[in-house]
């Protein structure tokens, strides 16, 4: 058995019109610890699952697209590793343009609550131990561009995003529960308005009946690298969502970007189309946010949307919404661009209990939920509870 073989070896062609998939799959499955992918363009009409010990190497001009030959549905990705309920070991893929093909009507997103509808996700990791994912541009994706949840120890760097075409839930790295031990480094995106949702989404809880969580697991989120993050224009930079679930030990450095809603967004979800929890359920406030560091974080709010935007249109009310509690949560050279201060102010903390929030050489208590606090600008917070 050869340990490195190409998917030519297979009968592929990268042509750009006959369906490569059955050639690359067999080469996927030949065994080879690394599979090669030279310059062309290969469609494929199926999920390329990729399986325990497999290296991928694709060609910087490898383009491998999402056919639109039939309606896609659950469980159909543009890659995901190939056993997602008993898992994978040592997975890694680099280079390649990998293309979602979102324009197609076949690929598109279905009501968020069909039970077999297609996800929209481009690159699908799940029970994953040894997963790296680098040097590559990701394209057009539906919903989110990688998807993970149960993955431990990884590495995601040096990737672009790229699409033609807005949509809802369109997040860049999205890790769900039970995400740990891992590195997002060196994450851009090409399109002017991208990611038109999250670009770093932590979802340790979210609403796993949605159709682009299905099969993903609400837990804990730990130990996790996040480093040079670059977007002009998108809807949000990082997300924390936390009810019950905890997200503990996240270093978070040298971010620049542009939001047309957040900066950092932690308000538990209460305003999404399915809400995690009732108010009243909480009577002390939700959340378990924990060991964060954020350093070196440049952000501007953007007031008008892209060109051709045909996403969810909404306007910055604030730079960093906390509605979760926060446990020495410290952020140190934070730099907010904008002289709208007054309408979009740096920070707003809300719907908590004992939380200690320190900035501008200022204490603040906040002890009932129904307090507010507002802080227009600063370059160092904490957050604590007490």
């Amino acid at each position: 058995m050869k340990k490195t073989v190409s998917v030519l070896d297979f009968g592929a062609l990268g042509d750009g019109v006959h369906d490569d998939f059955f050639a690359i799959q067999s080469a996927l499955d030949s065994g080879a610890e690394k599979i090669i992918i030279p310059q062309g363009v290969y469609p494929v009409s199926s999920t390329l699952k990729v399986g325990s010990n497999t290296e991928i190497f694709a060609h910087d001009t490898a383009k491998i697209v999402m056919k639109g030959n039939e309606r896609k549905k659950r469980k159909d990705f543009l890659l995901s590793n190939a056993n997602t309920e008993k898992g994978n070991v040592n997975i890694k893929i680099v280079g390649g343009l990998w293309d979602g093909n979102n324009t197609s009507p076949q690929n598109a997103k279905p009501d968020i609550f069909e039970k077999n509808g297609y996800s929209g996700v481009l690159l699908n990791f799940v029970k994953v131990k040894g997963l790296c994912l680098c040097d590559a541009v990701l394209a057009n994706s539906v919903t989110y561009y990688v998807r993970m949840s149960g993955v431990h120890d990884f590495e995601i760097c040096n990737i672009s995003l790229f699409s033609d075409k807005f949509g809802a839930n369109q997040d860049g790295i999205h890790l769900g529960g039970d995400t740990k031990h891992g590195i997002i480094k060196n994450i851009r995106a090409l399109s002017y308005g991208q990611s038109n949702d999250d670009m770093i989404a932590l979802n340790a809880d979210d609403s796993v009946e949605r159709v682009e969580n299905l099969d993903l697991a609400r837990d804990d989120i730990e130990d996790i690298t996040i480093e040079n993050i670059y977007t002009e224009n998108c809807h949000t930079i990082i997300r924390m969502l936390s009810v019950t679930a905890k997200i503990e030990n996240i270093r978070i450095k040298n971010i620049y970007g542009g939001f047309r809603c957040f900066a950092i967004n932690a308000d538990g979800a209460r305003y999404c189309r399915t809400p995690l929890f009732k108010e009243e359920e909480y009577p002390h406030g939700i959340g378990k946010i924990k060991n964060i560091t954020i350093e070196n974080f440049t952000c501007f709010p953007v007031f008008e949307n892209p060109s051709d935007f045909g996403g969810t249109k909404s306007v910055p009310k604030q730079a960093i919404i906390l509605e979760s509690h926060a446990e020495n949560f410290k952020i140190k050279d934070f730099e907010y661009i904008t002289d709208k201060t007054d309408v979009c102010p740096a920070l707003v903390c809300k719907n908590l209990t004992n939380q200690k929030v320190k900035t501008c050489g200022k204490e603040a208590f906040l002890c009932k939920k129904d307090e507010e606090l507002v802080v227009k600008n600063f370059k160092d917070l904490s957050l604590d509870l007490f």
